[in-house]
């Protein structure tokens, strides 16, 4: 069986709070919005939120409380591959490196859902925090992209309920525009969505599966374009 890492997520993630957390107030103007709706919540939990940038991960466990309980938050990272042309990085990213921050890459090419989140399904399985981005992918215009089917099959097969993330955003942020605090970005936390709502069929086919992942980003959508 494969090992899960716990205590590496949970302090790289804490250091990264600190680091991160000083970072974004003092240059981005990052600010949060619906705390009030982690109210209540436990784990096991999906968290899914729109992709605008590398940055996005960085802000998640801001999100929290930092002694919260959500920790450490494991995330549904692509495989390596996606990152052949993301120049010195695609030296670290993927593999090892993202398993002790918490990501766990899908198994691609197998058209099977149960193989490809193999991982991610344990996880939850375990009572543990969840991140994916539905869309599959950062945004390549800085618009929404459609959903995938993952988040769906997830929701059906293990009735985790789901809490939107609406990122805006990062989206194409330069060094420039970061450090002399020309953006702000501003990180909503939705109200959950359970399975009963986002998954209806009694038999769903991949088809349900992403148009479950589609209620959340429309969801986030809504936040986005305010």
């Amino acid at each position: 069986m494969k090992r899960y890492h716990y205590l590496s997520p949970i302090i790289l993630q804490k250091i990264g709070y600190i680091v991160f957390y000083i970072f974004h107030k003092l240059f981005v103007r990052i600010e949060f919005r619906g705390q009030e709706n982690l109210k209540g919540l436990k784990k096991p939990i999906i968290f899914a939120g729109n992709h605008t940038s590398e940055l996005d991960v960085t802000a998640m466990p801001l999100l929290f409380p930092f002694f919260s309980s959500f920790f450490p938050i494991y995330y549904v990272a692509a495989t390596s591959e996606v990152f052949k042309t993301f120049g010195w990085r695609n030296y670290i990213y993927g593999g090892i490196f993202f398993n002790l921050l918490g990501g766990y890459c899908v198994y691609s090419g197998h058209k099977n859902y149960a193989i490809s989140l193999e991982d991610h399904m344990r996880l939850l399985g375990n009572g543990n925090s969840l991140f994916i981005f539905p869309e599959g992918k950062r945004t390549l215009d800085g618009e929404l992209s459609p959903a995938r089917g993952g988040l769906g099959y997830m929701v059906h097969t293990t009735g985790v309920s789901v809490v939107p993330v609406a990122i805006n955003t990062f989206y194409k942020i330069t060094f420039w525009q970061y450090f002399t605090r020309k953006r702000k970005v501003v990180i909503t936390i939705l109200p959950v969505m359970k399975k009963e709502e986002l998954i209806t069929a009694s038999n769903p086919t991949v088809e349900d599966f992403r148009a479950s992942g589609q209620k959340v980003l429309d969801r986030i959508g809504r936040v986005l374009t305010k």
